[in-house]
């Protein structure tokens, strides 16, 4: 299975697999819930090559022992982790269906995801911190209405990847995208996906609205800063000079 292969370079050998049928294969890698399980990941091969990354509804089933999904707002909630992450339910069962060229970066995203999802401690944080997402939607929505936002556009056709949360059209558009605290991953495929519109040489200009950015690393600072054209430390300084710097922006 080349996509075993792909998979082990990308965690430099630590990963194992085991065959639980005919195409569908458990994967033993270094991913683990705060209480030290491992989390459950099964590859399956599909009909078009593709490659499903899926938990066989164990998630759900784990989170069942703690707490259970039997609120509009914990639905929402729930649904709304799936959404930024590109995750997909079926009676239980969370999975991403991707190429196999993608699939290293696929399997981290879903073994992030899915420990967050059953984790309740975790899941609670989630009521708080999604929070950001909905009212920057909402500022999105109700201040930059002129600007025709459009949510969850893919600018390089060939990279599903490589998502912009709101783009604002003008003469050439501007990719807004949003960093909640201590979302890496985000704030590093924000960065990537920047970097790679250019190199594609797309008009563009980049905006990115921080929940905290005192909170990122050195690191994560400076690679962010280095890959995009605009950034808001907070939404209380979008909200006082965000219409005004988009505005300069698409000038």
């Amino acid at each position: 299975m080349n996509y075993v292969q792909l998979l082990s370079s990308g965690f430099n050998g630590h990963i194992d697999v085991r065959e639980k049928r005919p195409g569908v294969t458990k994967l033993i890698v270094p991913m683990f819930h705060e209480d030290g399980d491992m989390v459950d990941i099964f590859l399956e091969e599909l009909p078009d090559g593709r490659v499903r990354v899926s938990d066989r509804g164990l998630s759900l089933m784990r989170l069942s022992y703690d707490i259970d999904i039997d609120t509009e707002n914990k639905e929402r909630i729930f649904k709304r982790i799936l959404d930024e992450n590109r995750i997909l339910e079926d009676n239980g069962n969370l999975f991403a269906d991707v190429k196999p060229e993608q699939l290293y970066p696929a399997v981290l995203n879903f073994g992030q995801t899915v420990a967050r999802i059953a984790n309740m401690a975790l899941y609670r944080r989630e009521v708080i911190a999604n929070l950001f997402y909905e009212m920057l939607r909402d500022r999105v929505e109700s201040r930059l209405g002129e600007f025709s936002p459009r949510e969850d556009i893919i600018p390089i056709p060939q990279r599903e990847e490589l998502v912009v949360d709101y783009a604002l059209d003008r003469q050439f558009p501007i990719y807004l995208f949003g960093v909640r605290e201590r979302d890496t991953a985000k704030l590093r495929l924000t960065a990537v996906s920047c970097l790679e519109f250019q190199k594609a040489k797309l008009p563009f200009r980049s905006v990115v609205v921080h929940q905290d950015f005192d909170s990122l690393s050195k690191t994560d600072r400076q690679i962010i800063t280095n890959a995009v054209d605009k950034q808001f430390t907070s939404l209380d300084e979008f909200d006082a000079s965000g219409r005004e710097a988009i505005e300069r922006l698409a000038a």
